[in-house]
Order: C-alpha cells, then structure tokens, then sequence
C-alpha cells in the first residue's frame, strides 16, 4: 500500500485497482479540488479502478464539484464508508447527483463491507 497526499486529503492505493480517499476534517471541496484529485488519481491508477471514499472526517463538497467528481471516466465504482448517520445522511445525498447515479455507488456503514462489495466482480 502507498499513500499519497493532495492539498485536502490523502490517497491510499490499497491495491493497483483500488484506492482510499480520506478527506481532512473541515475541507469545503471545490471544483479547483476535484481538478486536482482527479489528476492525482489518474496518475496513481492508469487503468480503471475503484474507490473507498472514507467518510471518518467531517467535510462538505459543493454541488458543482459532487457533479464533476462523478465525470472521471475511469471510475468502475465507489463505496463509500459513512460511520455515523451525519455521513451517511451525506452519502445518501451525494448518490443521487445526476453524474453519480450513473455510477456504481454503494454507502455502508461498515468499512470491511465496503471494501468487500469494491472487491466483488
């Protein structure tokens, strides 16, 4: 496993095909952000892969940026760990943006869970 940073979060990449993002407690995401995930996470994974988006940190995103983070093309799906009602409150929400509802998304409340429906053909 290897860890990565961008100015707001941090990226593990659990495997080659699978990746962790764990956003800093407070961060308002914006557009500027998704930009600069979106390139971290193009240069981590060259294939298409997955994400655990790791909830554990109190944050917002901006509809404009919600939309653009469901546009990266090589994206196969996303589980998102929400360990309290406040996050999956969020998640929930989040799920239903028009560019995430083409996704395969997914919100649990249990991390292994998560990690074992992302690993699942």
């Amino acid at each position: 496993m290897t860890t990565h940073r961008v100015s707001f979060a941090q990226i593990k990449a659990l495997t080659t095909t699978l990746g962790e993002i764990i956003v800093d407690q407070g961060v308002d995401i914006d557009i500027d952000m998704v930009r600069e995930i979106h390139q971290a996470l193009t240069e981590i994974f060259p294939q298409s892969f997955s994400l655990l988006i790791n909830k554990k940190n109190s944050y917002s995103t901006q509809l404009d940026a919600l939309i653009l983070f469901g546009q990266l093309e090589t994206i196969n799906k996303i589980a998102v760990f929400a360990p309290n009602s406040l996050a999956k409150l969020s998640a929930d929400f989040a799920a239903t943006i028009p560019s995430s509802a083409e996704l395969d998304i997914e919100v649990f409340t249990d991390k292994n869970d998560a990690l074992a429906w992302l690993k699942q053909n």
